[in-house]
Parts: C-alpha cells; structure tokens; sequence
C-alpha cells in the first residue's frame, strides 16, 4: 500500500509577531472590558439627570461625550483584536478575549460598587489558568 503525505502549510511565528499579536490582544481586552464600564458610568450619570432611559426610547445617550468615549474605545479594541490575528496564531489571541470579561468585572467592582457572587468569582478564578493552559510559554 502506498501511503499519501499531505502537505500542510504552518505559518511559523517569529519572536517580534508573536510578542506584538500578544500586545495587541492584551491591549483589546482592555480596551473592550473599560468600555463598558465607561458607557454604563454614562448612562448612570444620565439617569441621575433625569434624562430617558434608552430603554424607554430615550436618545440622551447619543449627546453624551462619555457614551461616545466607551464606544470609541470598543471600536479600538475590537481593532487591535483584528490586527492580533496577523501577528499571532489564533489558539494565542482567541483565549486571551476572556480577560476582557475579568477587566469588566474587576473595574465594574471598583467604579460601579457592583459586587460578584460566588459564581462570578469562581468565573474569574477560572479565566487565567484556561489562557494559561493554551500551550504557548511566553518565555
């Protein structure tokens, strides 16, 4: 029997990409986990004013500068998500998105005086060693 290769094409990594896909997820997280605590800050500052819930079909949200900062910062981060995938392989960028949760959570503690329950926490505990355990060694 005659056996068959198959030819498959492996994209290697140089150390320089690697390490700026790297930055560029970490980076995305940030940006994508602070701007939802800057759009909800927004919209708490704008209730508080009296102004309509967009619930409601108020619109107020659409003047404010604070709203269009968080939405700013999502269209940065979700950018720079896009651009990892060039510099680093997908199985490195993908599971560091989690931390955009764990970036949400933790300011939302901070700034929104929100608090976790047990599950949330356990969530969050769990974040690290499933980014960990990808199989890439940063050193």
């Amino acid at each position: 029997m005659e056996s068959t290769a198959r030819s498959v094409d492996l994209k290697v990594y140089n150390k320089t990409e690697f390490y700026i896909g790297l930055l560029l997820a970490l980076s995305s997280s940030t940006f994508i986990g602070s701007s939802f605590i800057i759009k909800k800050l927004s919209l708490i500052r704008l209730n508080r004013k009296g102004c309509l819930r967009a619930s409601a079909g108020g619109f107020g949200y659409l003047r404010d500068w604070m709203w269009w900062l968080g939405l700013l910062m999502m269209g940065i981060g979700e950018a720079a998500n896009f651009a990892a995938y060039a510099f680093a392989p997908a199985s490195l960028v993908t599971p560091l998105g989690a931390l955009s949760v764990l970036v949400s959570a933790i300011l939302a503690s901070k700034f929104l005086k929100e608090t976790m329950n047990l599950v949330g926490k356990l969530g969050c505990l769990f974040v690290y060693p499933g980014i960990h355990c990808n199989g890439y060694s940063l050193s």
